[in-house]
């Protein structure tokens, strides 16, 4: 598929207008891939065929801004990851704050799509803490960029092909099956700690105070320029020693490793360096 610098831009400046999304985020090479799924859906064959029909049908430039922002997920997505988030990420972090006498826990989960990220990582945090979650008062951030995802997220209702990586046991405790949508529900317990809210990692301030931040799968959609923007405003929002997790595929540019130290490369798993920034 060709398009021309100037239509691209004119598509863009649409998308700025109509939507919160800032399309020079993304690399363009992305913005045409999801351009192309959209094409094939309405069985269109060029992109000024699509632009005629965006400006006939405004309301596709939404259709455009979800192929944009929501991607796949599932629940413990990538479970080796969970267990090294586990082992050299969860542990560590709990047995630092019981030793200097701390009972706040504050986690991130930036992109968080549809839910799944942030509902995973309050399902391991009463897993490894119980009901009681060790006495600590814990937060999850949840951060979107797309209203209609954090809505979906807010029902907290999945499809099961979701939840393929939840154990057994932990399907029955923590969710409600729904016979009649035929989709499994996150109980309450596991919402209580999950704070959903619209943000963007790139140009909103960053949150403070932050234990963890887990950022897996936004990064790689993004220009590198973006992508650095994004990982300055982890740093600062990241107290000392704090942890940052991306996804498989991504790597921490040359220029942030003075601020980071890897604790785990194959799991993406970086610690907050004393006195970065």
């Amino acid at each position: 598929m060709y398009i021309k610098r100037r239509e691209l831009k004119q598509l863009k400046e649409l998308l700025r207008k109509i939507t919160s999304l800032d399309p020079t985020s993304y690399k363009e090479r992305f913005i045409e891939r999801r351009i192309a799924v959209r094409m094939n859906a309405l069985g269109l064959k060029s992109f000024q065929e699509y632009l005629e029909f965006i400006r006939k049908n405004p309301d596709e430039v939404y259709n455009l801004f979800d192929n944009l922002t929501i991607n796949v997920s599932l629940f413990f997505r990538d479970p080796l990851v969970w267990s090294a988030a586990y082992r050299k990420v969860l542990k560590p972090l709990i047995e630092y704050k019981r030793s200097r006498n701390e009972h706040t826990v504050r986690i991130w989960s930036a992109g968080c799509a549809r839910g799944e990220e942030p509902y995973s990582i309050s399902i391991l945090l009463y897993e490894a803490l119980g009901p009681g979650l060790g006495g600590f008062t814990i937060t999850i951030f949840a951060t979107d960029i797309d209203p209609k995802a954090l809505e979906q997220a807010e029902k907290g209702e999945y499809v099961p092909q979701a939840l393929d990586n939840v154990p057994r046991m932990w399907l029955r405790k923590h969710f409600v099956y729904d016979s009649v949508k035929g989709v499994y529900r996150v109980k309450p317990h596991i919402k209580r700690i999950v704070k959903f809210m619209l943000h963007d990692v790139v140009n909103d301030p960053p949150l403070n105070h932050i234990d963890i931040i887990f950022c897996r799968y936004l990064l790689i959609y993004f220009s590198r320029e973006t992508q650095q923007k994004a990982l300055m405003n982890f740093l600062k929002a990241l107290r000392e020693g704090g942890y940052l997790i991306l996804g498989s595929a991504e790597f921490l540019p040359e220029e942030m490793h003075r601020y980071f130290e890897v604790i785990d490369l194959k799991a993406r798993i970086y610690k907050k360096v004393w006195g970065g920034i």
